[in-house]
């Protein structure tokens, strides 16, 4: 990796006050700055070889995806864990794929499709324990990554420092700046700073992504988020995917939620609701607007159930669920919010809605009433990122903690089927 060169950035300037009264000799100011440096990788280090290796323990686990009597657990920024789960009780992984960069997951028949930082990457899993790549697509994700001459930036290290400014220093004033020499960004710490969700019967394989999937199909369409506008491609033949077009949405969208001819797309600013019926050119129907926050929707009957959070980058303030009629696609409207500890995503089976609130672990509710949803079991304990109910009576459920099996046929006594911890 490579730790450094500029970057662009808008600078906000203010205090410009002090500059004008300032003494040469006596104006001084200490900050206390949050550094964010940029860490690269080359394009060598990011497109390497596809090829299953021994497993590895869970670490830092992110999204899952259920795929016949297979999971797989995606290990942020560092591939896939294949997990054989034909018995419950005594999941096993069974292999890694390493992908620099994966994060999302989505699944036609054999077909994977997976992010590789900046590129799409589609493998062949008729062995899923020796995926084949088919297909690399290039710089697809090009609003996220950026590629450049050097690399790519992959993330951002964060580390704290203290300094004297001398008025005179063209920084004094500043808040957040670039630095040309270190590279990176400073930003001054007092004023700157389910059932029916992706699901398929394919190949023989049931598939379930949970709702905080980017990544979605809806027939031989395959739609991808990149922060500000929804990818579409053509998977007729699958394992050679043909990009057609991409489809402004709006900055922020994080994650996309087909339900028959419609896409439902959450954002940090709201719900947009997509027509389908035209696969290749899916039209805006509406936007439900709420309260700056990250959100995961899913939906089911005439209803869109939408959790609120706070404590994350999108600087939200609300720890909320909430219910929005939509049987009217093109006027969605609040039914009614119900307050949260701290929510994130979430499934329905049946008359049951499944909620990760995080830290304070899984609920259980009952929806058969939008207007009165009730909160019929928990179990806490544990750290809950987001949910897969297979049935009524059992759920997945991936956190930091590990990945999780549960038997909620009493939700007021959930049971522990397994667990596969982190190290």
């Amino acid at each position: 990796m490579k730790k450094g060169i500029s970057l662009i950035i808008t600078l906000t300037v203010i205090g410009t006050i002090f500059l004008t009264g300032c003494l040469e000799d006596k104006c001084k100011n200490e900050r206390t700055y949050t550094y964010y440096e940029p860490v690269y990788m080359t394009f060598e280090e990011i497109r390497i070889p596809i090829q299953s290796e021994a497993p590895r323990t869970l670490e830092n686990p992110g999204k899952m995806f259920f795929y016949g009597n297979y999971m797989l657990v995606n290990e942020i920024r560092e591939g896939l864990h294949v997990i054989n789960n034909a018995d419950p009780a005594n999941p096993v992984i069974e292999k890694f794929i390493p992908i620099p960069g994966n994060v999302d997951i989505a699944a036609k028949g054999n077909t994977l499709y997976v992010d590789n930082y900046m590129d799409l990457l589609t493998l062949d899993i008729t062995d899923i324990l020796n995926p084949v790549l088919k297909d690399r697509d290039e710089n697809v994700f090009d609003n996220f990554y950026s590629p450049n001459s050097v690399g790519v930036i992959t993330h951002y290290e964060m580390t704290e420092i203290k300094e004297t400014i001398d008025c005179n220093h063209y920084y004094w004033g500043v808040d957040i700046f670039a630095n040309d020499d270190a590279g990176g960004v400073f930003i001054n710490e007092a004023t700157g700073g389910g059932a029916t969700v992706n699901v398929g019967n394919q190949g023989g394989n049931l598939t379930i992504a949970g709702s905080m999937a980017r990544f979605g199909i809806s027939g031989d369409h395959l739609y991808l988020l990149d922060d500000s506008e929804m990818i579409v491609c053509d998977i007729t033949s699958p394992s050679n995917p043909n990009i057609l077009n991409s489809v402004w949405v709006g900055w922020g969208i994080e994650t996309i939620f087909p339900h028959g001819d419609h896409l439902f797309i959450g954002s940090q600013t709201g719900m947009y609701i997509f027509d389908n019926a035209v696969p290749t050119q899916p039209t805006q129907l509406s936007v439900f607007e709420h309260a700056r926050a990250c959100d995961p929707v899913y939906v089911s009957g005439n209803y869109a159930y939408v959790t609120l959070r706070d404590g994350t980058p999108c600087e939200g303030f609300a720890n909320q669920m909430e219910v929005v009629d939509i049987t009217d696609l093109t006027n969605p409207t609040l039914l009614r919010s119900y307050p949260m500890q701290h929510p994130h995503g979430l499934s329905i089976n049946e008359d049951r809605l499944y909620l990760c609130e995080g830290a304070h672990g899984l609920k259980v509710f009952d929806k058969t009433n939008p207007n009165d949803v009730t909160e019929i079991g928990k179990r806490s304990g544990f750290d809950a990122f987001d949910v897969i109910s297979l049935t009524p009576e059992r759920v997945m459920v991936i956190g930091s903690d590990g990945f999780y099996q549960f038997d909620t046929t009493d939700p007021n006594n959930i049971q522990e089927i397994s667990l596969i911890p982190t190290r």
